[in-house]
């Protein structure tokens, strides 16, 4: 397994480092993309899930400070540059913060399917932006750009458009490359969640109390789906198709009324 708790081992065997600053920068408003407007939101509910602070610095460049070319892009303690939400879920558990220490092992092998789960939609996601024709016409492509000069203008958005094809075609379970596929697969992710959440508030529950626990993958999930039904886009049969499952959006509204996950985008 390569979700959460198998990369990251067990926490009991990790050291409590303590965090003194963290510094997040991000795009401009208005010109994050849809794959990196999730990540960041699922970045910053965790964050704010755990209670730790953090100041938001808005750079243009941000792309290509990550050392990963994950983004948003975090800066501990002035020196421990994060970037990403798999990332940041080890960064913190390395120093003792988890939301999902109570879970029994079949449990956090569960957390670590439906993980892998949401990395499908991230494909899913990045499908959208850029290989859908209105998408990135209409706001992928200006948005790219926006703060570069021909003709990396030009020569930027072909590699990038290439490299997000290849990454869609490398998806095994995918036979074709269009917008029935996207539908089709959405479908897929968003029965899969709807089935695992049930009638619970949750994705788990609290075994000896039986109330909610919020973990990682609340986080995680919550911050993709905020961001897909907020964000407008000129092409979005991802989002209807994900729409239709009308326990997601109970969910979401759910996680935040009562467990306080709010997305913080508007923070500066």
């Amino acid at each position: 397994s390569s979700g959460i708790n198998a990369e990251y081992g067990d926490i009991s065997t990790t050291v409590n480092n303590e965090i003194n600053s963290i510094r997040l920068i991000d795009h401009p408003k208005g010109f994050e993309l849809l794959p990196s407007r999730c990540e960041a939101t699922s970045i910053k509910v965790l964050l704010e899930k755990h209670g730790l602070s953090y100041q938001v610095e808005i750079k243009s460049n941000v792309e290509y400070i990550s050392t990963n070319g994950r983004f948003p892009v975090l800066i501990f303690n002035e020196t421990d540059i994060v970037c990403g939400f798999s990332e940041l879920v080890k960064y913190l558990w390395k120093r003792g913060y988890s939301l999902s220490e109570k879970l029994n092992q079949n449990e956090k092998c569960d957390m670590d399917i439906y993980t892998a789960l949401i990395k499908r939609l991230e494909a899913l996601e990045l499908f959208t932006s850029w290989l859908i024709e209105d998408n990135y016409t209409h706001v992928t492509l200006p948005a790219y750009t926006s703060h570069t000069t021909w003709p990396l203008s030009a020569i930027l958005p072909f590699y990038k458009k290439r490299q997000v094809y290849r990454l869609v075609a490398s998806q095994g379970q995918w036979h074709d490359i269009s917008s029935e596929m996207l539908m089709a697969e959405t479908k897929d992710v968003a029965s899969a969640l709807t089935e695992r959440l049930g009638d619970q508030g949750t994705f788990f529950k609290d075994g000896d109390t039986g109330q909610d626990v919020v973990t990682e993958l609340d986080c995680l999930v919550y911050g993709h789906l905020n961001a897909i039904f907020m964000t407008k886009l000129p092409s979005y049969r991802m989002k209807r198709a994900l729409g239709l499952h009308s326990r997601l959006i109970d969910y979401c509204k759910y996680v935040e009324s009562k467990h306080g996950l709010r997305a913080q985008r508007e923070r500066s």
